[in-house]
């Protein structure tokens, strides 16, 4: 694996650390549509984010983008609401 995708996929993992408990299932989701292999305890869900097919990868970061969008709209549209108080 090259240096930049290594870091693509460091960052993705740190923006999983902000995700909430919906979002991370997602994750979940898309990595078993894929058969990629996970570990699961009360800590959380485990996957090698290095031996990830880059197809798979690709779709979570679709995903990682798509749950942006939708808290960067979703401050937009509570902003006003919460300035009224």
């Amino acid at each position: 694996m090259d240096p930049i995708e290594y870091e693509r996929r460091k960052a993705f993992c740190e923006s999983m650390k902000t995700m909430n408990r919906s979002e991370c299932i997602e994750i979940a989701r898309i990595l078993r549509k894929y058969s990629i292999k996970t570990s699961e305890n009360r800590s959380g869900l485990y996957f090698d984010m290095v031996k990830l097919p880059q197809e798979v990868f690709e779709a979570l970061l679709v995903f990682r983008d798509f749950v942006e969008r939708n808290n960067q709209e979703l401050e937009k549209r509570t902003a006003p609401l919460s300035s009224r108080n």
